[in-house]
């Protein structure tokens, strides 16, 4: 819920909206109806899938005589999460995936091979995230910078052209410099292409002046370098 509060914050308190997979839904989640005889309603999922049940059922907030119904992908979105439990959405910072294919990535540019312990955290990472949608491009650009790193190392090429197409056509429109700088560093660690490090090294290189720049910057000013030395861009 950190993460949605922080994201919420860069457009104006206005909570992003997210369709996910009914199999991503937890007990206690709120959603809102969108369609059928109870759109804009909200309500609170009762029923997850999983444990005998295929469907998800909820019931409608502050509405006592409305039974248990049914809903379908497509038919709610996404308004609040079950705070009391682990929910996939709140981990997109997730340290120990994103820093363990950033070391992966090293690994598979030093050898040209993949050792099975990172291939393990590549498809661990597709099975968590392979089918979340983010609807702000703060969610999209966090959430890619996982994917394209793992279809890399699982060697999964049409699905990491795919994104790769997807990321450079969000290029154009992405203002935030930390999210463009993160699509940037990605890009450029996954394929190694002077375009994107030379765009990277633009957003990225100014950071390195200021006093105590944050975390998210140092990770990429670290990310970035590591990059320059394993494919032998050393900037001088």
């Amino acid at each position: 819920m950190e993460t949605l509060r922080w994201v919420a914050a860069s457009y104006s308190n206005e909570l992003p909206v997210y369709v996910p997979d009914s199999g991503h839904l937890l007990k206690g989640d709120r959603v809102r109806i969108t369609s059928g005889p109870f759109a804009d309603m909200e309500a609170e999922v009762v029923v997850q899938p999983g444990g005998g049940h295929k469907d998800v059922m909820v019931r409608i907030l502050d509405c006592m005589w409305v039974p248990l119904f049914e809903v379908r992908a497509g038919e709610y979105e996404l308004i609040e999460l079950n705070t009391g439990g682990k929910h996939v959405y709140t981990h997109l910072d997730n340290d120990r995936l994103s820093e363990g294919l950033h070391g992966a990535l090293g690994r598979y540019h030093s050898s040209g091979s993949v050792v099975e312990e990172d291939a393990c955290l590549a498809r661990e990472v597709l099975r968590g995230y392979a089918s979340l949608r983010g609807e702000t491009d703060v969610i999209r650009c966090k959430l890619y910078s996982l994917l394209l790193p793992a279809y890399k190392l699982l060697g999964e090429e049409d699905e990491f052209d795919r994104l790769r197409s997807t990321m450079r056509s969000m290029l154009p429109v992405i203002k935030a410099p930390q999210s463009r700088a993160l699509l940037l560093v990605t890009l450029y660690g996954c394929t190694d292409s002077s375009l994107y490090q030379r765009m990277a090294h633009e957003l990225v290189d100014p950071w390195m002046e200021e006093a105590s720049p944050k975390k998210s910057k140092s990770v990429l000013i670290r990310r970035l370098r590591d990059y320059d030395r394993w494919l032998g861009h050393g900037i001088s």
